[in-house]
């Protein structure tokens, strides 16, 4: 069943999400992507509930987190993400669950096994791989926020230690998708009253007092170099980036986004993978009418976005042996 763009019934979704999770053993919760906050505490999230109705979750993350903030969530809050390719899923998982993406195809675990959830809230995609269940709306600041609306409808208590840590995980992941709160509805508002009273205040006060690595301020700089500015778009190169440092390129793009007259942002730099390039861009924006969703789709598919952040990426391994790196 999928939920697209409606005014969500929490209350019968909550129940349906109940009965997917029980009919599999074994569920994999994957991340696609940057594993940021949003992310990482629906992840969280998702997975106590798994274990609180008899099914073991586990989640998966291709990609490390880069970030000193979401590495200190992380580790801090000890939330259980194994940073790593799955294998052989078809032996060790019932079916998959997608959280914080625009889509649920994964390559060699779509064609594998079952995709039994899909909860998101970037702009709907044209998804064509089946999903049990889809609860997907862009009405919404964060993933996070729909995913505390059914606990709540579920009557699930936070005091627990691992679901404080879920609330706080879940609460940093809705300021980081909102800009802190600037572009938070009255949905995220609700969401966070619920949760707010299990917030473990002190680690978010230090996850946001912590600087930004050396590496990170000279891209900073670099942008500023090579930044061009036509009407109120402004656009910047950063040339080329370690993986480790890849969510630089959107935290630019909102520090660009500040600048007086600028509608649009875009930031883009070369991401050094595992013998591999990529190309990864970073669209930011104050002008809520913008669809960058639309937008980025006619540059590549393989991108996407929701209200005021976008992004793409662009295999480049052609390039790789080139002689002439620059």
């Amino acid at each position: 069943m999928r939920e697209k763009n409606k005014t969500l019934d929490f209350e019968r979704l909550a129940v349906e999400l109940v009965e997917t999770i029980i009919k599999y053993p074994r569920l994999l919760i994957y991340i696609k992507g940057s594993p940021d906050p949003d992310a990482l505490g629906g992840a969280y999230a998702l997975k106590l509930l798994c274990e609180a109705y008899g099914t073991e979750g586990t989640i998966y993350s291709p990609q490390e987190a880069s970030l000193p903030q979401n590495i200190k969530i992380i580790k801090d809050l000890r939330l259980p993400v194994r940073f790593k390719e799955v294998e052989d899923c078809k032996k060790h998982y019932d079916a998959y669950a997608v959280l914080d993406h625009q889509s649920v195809f994964i390559e060699k675990i779509s064609n594998m096994i079952p995709c039994a959830l899909h909860i998101d809230h970037h702009e709907p995609g044209a998804e064509e791989i089946p999903v049990e269940l889809e609860i997907q709306t862009k009405e919404v600041g964060s993933t996070s926020t729909l995913i505390i609306h059914l606990l709540r409808a579920l009557q699930v208590s936070f005091d627990p230690s691992p679901w404080r840590n879920a609330a706080t995980a879940m609460y940093y992941g809705i300021q980081t998708d909102t800009d802190g709160f600037v572009h938070a509805g009255e949905v995220d508002h609700q969401a966070l009253t619920f949760i707010s009273p299990f917030v473990d205040r002190a680690l978010i006060n230090q996850v946001h007092s912590l600087p930004f690595p050396a590496e990170v301020l000279q891209f900073f700089y670099q942008a500023l170099q090579n930044q061009i500015v036509y009407n109120d778009w402004l656009i910047s190169g950063i040339g080329f980036i370690e993986k480790k440092h890849r969510d630089a390129i959107g935290i630019i793009g909102d520090f660009l986004l500040q600048r007086e007259k600028i509608e649009v942002a875009v930031v883009f730099g070369i991401v050094e993978m595992d013998n591999g390039l990529v190309l990864d861009a970073s669209f930011r924006t104050k002008n809520e009418k913008l669809n960058l969703n639309t937008l980025i789709k006619k540059i590549t598919r393989e991108g996407g976005a929701r209200k005021y952040k976008g992004a793409f990426q662009v295999n480049l391994d052609y390039f790789i042996h080139c002689p002439d790196r620059d």
